[in-house]
């Protein structure tokens, strides 16, 4: 046991030398190229509960990287690989992760208020009560559950959420919307062939032009929901038992 304690002292002794200091509440971005660099596949760098805010690291690899608590507020990380990296109740407001491949990466609770995602990658990702508050996923491929989440203002135009129909092995690879709060998100042109959309809150939301087809909205609100020129509109599941259906704006 006292071994045990040592080893453990050590090992955290070492990791604040890296840092500067154990507890510190800024961290340098050489400091953590240096840990990044040291990292292997079975020793990722943990850098959870780390302040890294207003940092540039554009293009830096993260992958399997923790950084769970972390505060990422207003960081540049526009095409950095955050490839299965546990991005768990990280702070991301204003932060740029546009570009960035985000794949299999953990981020529930995770705050992404206005947050630049614009064409980033989240594929696999979990995002189950994140808040994504005015936040840009423009263009993002996003095959994610974000079941629950808080995307009031975001802007979702020409993003594809289709479900991945190359995954049938593995069952059908879709986005989870279900009761995510999407009052008042742009969602013009996006793509949400066969997404999952039960009981969200879409009051409000623009999808004009967007491809519904085989969307499940079964119990969602769909009040004064602008939804103009939308595409498979016949193939539209649960739409009967919608809410303020009568509201909607198709014309």
């Amino acid at each position: 046991m006292i071994t045990a304690l040592y080893s453990y002292g050590v090992a955290m002794c070492v990791f604040g030398a890296l840092l500067g200091v154990a507890d510190a509440a800024d961290v340098t971005r050489e400091q953590v190229m240096e840990l990044l660099g040291a990292a292997s596949e079975r020793r990722p760098v943990d850098l959870s509960g780390k302040d890294l805010s207003r940092l540039d690291f554009t293009g830096v690899d993260f992958k399997r990287a923790n950084l769970s608590g972390a505060n990422l507020s207003r960081t540049i990380m526009a095409h950095a690989n955050l490839f299965g990296a546990q991005l768990t109740r990280a702070m991301l407001n204003g932060a740029d992760l546009s570009g960035a491949n985000l794949d299999i990466a953990l981020m529930g609770d995770a705050d992404l208020t206005k947050a630049d995602l614009t064409r980033a990658s989240l594929f696999g990702v979990l995002l189950t009560r994140a808040t994504l508050v005015q936040a840009n996923l423009s263009g993002a491929r996003i095959i994610a559950n974000m079941s629950n989440a808080n995307l009031t203002g975001a802007n979702l135009s020409g993003a594809d959420m289709a479900a991945d129909m190359r995954n049938q092995p593995m069952g059908l690879m879709r986005v989870f919307l279900t009761s995510a709060n999407l009052t008042g998100a742009n969602l013009s042109g996006a793509n949400l062939a066969r997404a999952e959309l039960s009981f969200a809150n879409l009051s409000m939301a623009d999808l004009t032009g967007a491809n519904l087809f085989g969307a499940d909205v079964s119990g969602a609100n769909l009040d004064r929901a602008i939804m103009r020129g939308i595409r498979g509109k016949a193939e539209i599941k649960g739409l009967s038992s919608a809410k303020n259906v009568d509201k909607v704006i198709f014309e």
